[in-house]
């Protein structure tokens, strides 16, 4: 065995360690948010662990690819993934235990098991000839740093009473947890010794370009996420400090500027702050209060302690009481008193003090008035009457005015007398239950009607040391007001019944706003209560209407505010309401002036919903920007993949020219000189070869198909001559795994389709090869149609492995392979078998069975057999035997390799005089000197490309006519459209098929 050391890239091991510092430090800094009991602890706990996580793993990666050694190296996908779970999952583990329990010890040792199990499942994943062996010792040690350090940063970081005040120490453990990491791997990697057993030596990371630019963009990729959670953190962090700041300066401004005296008083009684208002109202300041007890304040001082107390022991209590000012003036307020609860404990009470002054005095003068209006009744031709409530029930003890004589009772029919006494019994039973109502403390309004009369009766009691002592009661004759009531009542009756059977909402409002009138749909699509309908005032509204571009309306383009602003009606207005914070509501619209009366004017204002129709429209448009979107997308994909496929394309063919050509050469020289095994190996080059440009062109052609490029020429094609021909080029293969092909036409009838006769063998050939390859050795391939009055089906059945039911339908995805074949394919096969079908108007599928085979299945219309076309000269179909006269070519090319294999294809030809140009300015030269029989031109060449010079041979009036072959390696559509558009006879796609290449000069010296 050989021992073999490495070396470290200094700049990948600075990147590894700078990688594990800023890990360390974004996710503590992380952490250290969540543990302020902040919103979304866990999507903070996510991030952190996802930071801690990546930047372990990217470390250990990136310092993994520091260590050049000369042997290869490759990483096993599954435990690399594995490793990245492992940093990831444990420091989440490590991160919630902390903050669930608050113990650095377990959250540390979780956090260095994870660094550990990460490094060493890395490790693990190392594939390699050497074999590695690791020193107890270094990795003893590597153990113990880890635990030790990710204990020791856990227990800094978190438990440190400091950490506020000194965010200097938040990097100290940040740099403390990314060195120990990187510590750890590095004496781990110190321990790691490789063997090999033999002298054979490569470079480090043959899987990849370069080591360095890899292990750079691992780093860069890393520190760009982090840096990325870092503002995000940062932002949301500033963003609740601006939140923190805002609610600050509500609760300051709510209190500073409230109406009412706000104030705190502790658990003595003393008052400790007191609003503006407070001051302003009782006319002490701050100092001057705290030295007064709260409940001395008012004159009920023995009410207001008695409230307070029950707020300090946790109630809330609602009082009225007169505050006494400095200057002893009275002041009536309404005293709200509730408990201050810190830490569930109660510190003392919130006071607010509302002055009701002004309502008070408002009170007593509508006292006063109402005396004045029972005077005043008195006089009138109502009456006024008082009852007391005795044993033997309601007696009147007053009643007085005119309306008694005029139902016939006089003053002394009434006084000390019960209702059941001189009033009817009916009338006496129904007064009985509102005397009741008014006795028990209720004031009573109701109407009557007596002998043909209507009556408006008001009952107030008189309440005195909480008991009714008496009840005033008021008589009016309202007997016209009832009877215009009752035809107003018909009136509004039929008017609501017209407006409730209208299918859109009808409102009446007058100058002021004021709703005179509303149907029930109004409230409706308004979602107003119908009971509350009339209170709404459309000038006065709050909600937020907006036009149908989103921009909000002012006041003076609401329509009914138009309507009577400019007297003129408006029509079909579209508005958008938030009738809440979510739901925005599209409503049309009118609104028309009301005719001028001397009772009345305004403005009457329909509408209806049109939500849905508004969501319809935008959803369509929505939809109409997402499909503009989606082919902008799709063509910018395509146009890349096609630019993708031409290069990759270019640069296999460039190669495989020079290969295939000098195999072929060999192979057809060789039969004389080489021996049977040396032309079996050339064989093999060809073969290889071949399959390599053979899944090239599949891809291209799939790629054409996708992309609408691939030119088809459809033509009557016999499908019994179609399957023979491909079944004698499928033979050898066939042969190669003992396979026997049985074919079974239909009555060998002979049918024609329309299909492109080069594509539909190629079908054919795809579907035969994949019998072949998925079949065991031994075993039949049966090839038969299915011939009915208008299509033909070719079925090729095998006794293959057959296909899982759930795989049948993806099967003719582009790539897609069935899971449990280990068979050599890219996928592509079915694929282009799939499009070609479709482009000739075909139809394909499959039927399976596992273990038993499948049988595939193409499908084409029946077509009419094509009329036999005559040869137009002899000479056509004579076989290329060589050029019959002296001829010269030109070749511009400028890759000494190609050049070679061109001299070599033409060299048996003796007649056939070949010149070569390395560049196009030079090609043109040689080209006007000797006027050549024939111009090859390589695309790519070092000054100009071979379109400019196309270009420049097709201008001038002696070379324009010379026949043109464009040599590339490209076989994309659109550069085989580019050269003939610019004037290139022929165009071959490298690598050249020989035989096809001179059979193109021969066509072009007959020419």
């Amino acid at each position: 065995m050989i021992s073999i050391t490495g070396h470290y890239n200094e700049f990948t091991v600075f990147l590894a360690v700078i990688v594990g510092i800023l890990a360390s430090y974004t996710a503590l800094d992380i952490m250290s948010k969540m543990m302020k009991k902040q919103r979304n602890n866990y999507l903070w706990l996510t991030l952190s662990a996802t930071s801690m996580g990546l930047g372990v793993g990217a470390m250990h990666y990136i310092a993994m690819l520091a260590y050049y050694v000369p042997v290869s190296f490759h990483f096993d996908a599954v435990l690399s993934v594995l490793a990245l779970i492992t940093a990831i999952s444990g420091s989440l583990v490590a991160f919630w235990t902390f903050w669930k329990w608050r113990t650095s010890v377990w959250s540390g040792l979780i956090l260095g098991s994870s660094i550990l199990g990460t490094h060493y499942i890395a490790m693990a994943a190392i594939e390699t000839e050497a074999r590695i062996h690791y020193a107890v010792l270094s990795v003893l040690l590597s153990v113990i740093i880890a635990l030790a350090v990710a204990f020791y940063a856990m227990h800094l970081f978190f438990r440190s009473k400091s950490v506020k005040a000194n965010p200097f120490l938040k990097l100290v453990s940040s740099i403390l947890l990314g060195i120990g990491i990187s510590a750890m791997h590095f004496m781990s990697m110190y321990g790691m010794k490789l063997h090999i057993a033999h002298s054979v030596a490569r470079k480090w990371g043959q899987w990849l370009p370069y080591q360095a630019p890899f292990s750079n963009i691992i780093a860069s990729i890393t520190i760009t996420l982090l840096i990325v959670f870092l503002l995000v953190a940062a932002f949301k962090r500033q963003e609740e400090v601006r939140d923190s700041q805002l609610k600050e300066e509500y609760y300051q401004s709510l209190f500073n500027y409230n109406p009412n005296i706000v104030c705190a008083v502790d658990l003595y009684g003393n008052i400790q702050t007191i609003n503006p208002k407070g001051t302003e109202l009782t006319g002490y300041t701050l100092n001057k209060m705290e030295k007064i007890p709260f409940p001395s304040m008012f004159r009920e001082a023995e009410k207001a302690e008695e409230y307070m107390w029950k707020s300090l022991s946790g109630n809330s209590v609602y009082y009225e009481a007169t505050l006494i000012r400095k200057d002893n003036q009275s002041v009536y307020v309404e005293v709200t008193q509730m408990p201050i609860i810190v830490h569930d404990q109660i510190k003392g009470s919130y006071v607010i003090a509302k002055d009701v002054t002004d309502r008070k005095m408002a009170q007593q003068q509508l006292l006063d008035l109402q005396k004045d209006l029972k005077r005043t009744l008195s006089q009138q031709d109502g009456t006024i009457f008082k009852f007391v409530k005795s044993s033997k029930g309601y007696v009147y003890t007053m009643c007085e005015g005119k309306m008694i004589r005029d139902m016939g009772y006089d003053e002394s029919d009434v006084v000390g007398k019960t209702p059941d006494e001189f009033l009817p019994e009916s009338y006496a039973r129904d007064n009985r239950s509102y005397y009741d109502k008014a006795w028990a403390g209720e004031k009573v309004s109701y109407e009557v009607l007596l002998n043909d009369f209507a009556y408006y009766t008001k009952l107030t009691p008189h309440i005195y040391k909480g008991k009714v002592q008496e009840v005033i009661g008021s008589v009016v004759d309202i007997t016209d007001l009832h009877e215009a009531r009752e035809k107003l009542a018909k009136s509004e009756s039929m008017y609501r019944s017209v407006l409730s059977t209208m299918s859109e909402g009808v409102v009446f409002h007058d100058l002021e706003g004021n709703l005179i009138a509303a149907n029930a749909y109004a409230a409706k699509i308004l979602n107003v209560p119908y009971d509350q309908m009339l209170s709404v005032n459309p000038f006065g509204l709050d909600w937020e209407i907006i036009h149908p571009d989103g921009t909000a309306f002012a006041l003076e383009d609401i329509p009914s505010v138009r309507c009577l602003h400019t007297k003129e009606a408006v029509r079909n207005t579209v508005m958008g309401i938030y009738l809440n914070e979510k739901k925005l509501t599209w409503l049309s619209v009118n609104a028309e002036p009301l005719q001028e009366s001397k009772y009345y004017k305004g403005v009457v204002v329909t509408f209806y919903d049109i939500t849905k129709q508004q969501e319809q429209e935008q959803d369509l448009l929505h939809s109409n920007q997402q499909m503009i979107i989606a082919k902008e997308e799709a063509e910018k994909a395509n146009q890349a993949k096609s630019e993708f496929l031409s290069k990759v394309s270019h640069e296999l063919r460039t190669p495989l020219n020079s290969i295939l050509g000098y195999a072929q050469i060999l192979e057809e020289q060789g039969e004389k000189d080489l021996t049977e095994k040396q032309l079996n190996r050339i064989r093999k080059i060809l073969k290889a070869g071949n399959h390599l440009l053979y899944l090239i062109n599949e891809t291209l052609d799939l790629s054409k198909i996708e992309s609408g490029h691939l030119a088809i020429n459809l033509e009557p094609v016999s499908v019994k001559e179609a399957i023979e021909d491909a079944l004698k080029i499928m033979k050898p293969l066939a042969k190669d795994k003992h396979s026997i092909f049985y074919t079974r036409f239909h009555a060998y009838q002979e049918v024609f389709v329309e299909v492109d006769e080069l594509r539909f063998q190629q079908i054919l050939l795809n579907l035969l090869t994949n019998a072949i390859k998925y079949s065991p050795a031994y075993r039949d391939i049966i090839i038969y149609t299915d011939i009915t009055q208008h299509h033909v089906t070719i079925l090729i059945e095998d006794r293959g492995f057959g296909i899982p039911a759930s795989e049948l339908n993806r099967i003719f995805e582009p790539f897609y392979r069935v899971n449990r074949l280990e068979k050599d394919g890219t996928g592509i096969g079915l694929a282009l078998v799939k499009q070609l079908v479709t482009l000739m108007n075909g139809t394909c599928g499959v039927r399976s069975e596992e273990g038993k085979g499948s049988t595939f299945w193409v499908r084409f219309p029946l077509v009419n057999p094509p009329v036999p076309k005559r040869l137009s000269n002899e000479r056509e179909a004579e076989s290329f035997l060589g050029f019959s006269m002296p001829i010269s070519i030109v070749y511009i090319e400028d890759n000494d390799t190609n050049i070679e294999l061109m001299q070599s294809i033409l060299s048996p030809y003796k007649n056939v005089k070949l010149l070569v140009a390395k560049t196009g300015e030079n090609g043109i030269g040689l080209i006007r000197s000797i006027l050549p029989d024939i111009i090859l031109i390589d695309i790519d060449l070092p000054d100009m490309n071979g379109f400019e010079v196309c270009t420049q041979l097709q201008l001038e009036k002696e070379l324009k006519h010379i026949p043109r072959v464009a040599l590339s390696a490209s076989a994309m559509q659109s550069d085989i459209d580019q050269a003939f558009l610019v004037g290139f006879s022929e165009y071959v796609t490298k690598p050249i098929h020989i035989s096809t290449f001179l059979n193109v000069l021969k066509s072009l010296t007959k020419a």
